[in-house]
């Protein structure tokens, strides 16, 4: 298990003075990235081994969102490898040990030069401890979406949209989803489903539904309809 400490800042929060969902899915992505870094798996090795970790799914569930200057440890660990794909949880937990923010994640590992799927190998996953899986809600890989959809915006792919891999970064699609939810809206549940990747500059439809308690937001590329992904947030 990968443990980081972290203070949650003013850059962290939203109007309410509670972190944001972005700056949750951060924290999360930050320590994510810290524990392969400390093994000698981070963005050095992927770009020398030409391949790297893109996201399939999100499951995350907020029991609370935390306050401004509070202090909260994240923890990360892998909890199985299978094929070319790796499964992973992140918690969050205030200075009592409760567990505020708890999340499940799928990845696949990919090759740079052919954008595809690749074995993982026992190189690949050693310096990774793994651990039990956290005990959190199973609602499975895909996302049920409802029949109908309404369009609500085109948007364009910015620089500051752009990781590593040259794409838009898995946790701008969960920042995106969540400018279309009321303000006053604090989601306790968010389900991410990664389809394909969008790149600089690329024009983004944004299309909404709702389904009793439930917001999908789907993003998909403006010129071929492909979709890039599907967030549902309750």
């Amino acid at each position: 298990m990968y443990t980081y400490n972290k203070k949650i800042l003013f850059s962290d929060i939203d109007q309410g003075a509670k972190m944001s969902l972005a700056g949750i899915m951060n924290a999360m992505q930050d320590c994510v990235n810290i524990n392969s870094e400390s093994i000698g798996k981070g963005i050095d090795y992927l770009l020398e081994t030409k391949r790297t970790w893109f996201a399939i799914n999100w499951y995350i569930e907020i029991n609370r969102y935390p306050k401004m200057f509070e202090d909260v440890v994240v923890k990360t660990w892998p909890y199985d490898f299978s094929s070319s794909m790796g499964f992973r949880n992140v918690i969050m937990e205030d200075m009592s040990g409760q567990v505020i923010v708890a999340a499940d994640s799928i990845w696949t590992l990919v090759d740079l030069d052919t954008g595809r799927p690749i074995r993982i190998t026992e190189d690949d996953t050693k310096g990774y401890d793994l651990e039990d899986k956290y005990s959190i809600e199973n609602p499975g890989r895909k996302i049920k979406l409802p029949n109908e959809f309404e369009l609500i915006d085109t948007v364009a792919v910015k620089k500051s949209d752009i990781d590593y891999n040259g794409h838009m970064s898995n946790g701008k699609y969960i920042q995106l989803a969540d400018e279309y939810v009321p303000v006053e809206t604090h989601p306790s549940k968010i389900r991410v489903e990664y389809k394909s990747q969008s790149k600089l500059g690329e024009i983004l439809e944004v299309y909404k539904a709702c389904q009793e308690n439930r917001t999908f937001i789907k993003i998909q590329g403006k010129d071929d309809g492909s979709v890039k992904a599907v967030v549902e947030l309750v």
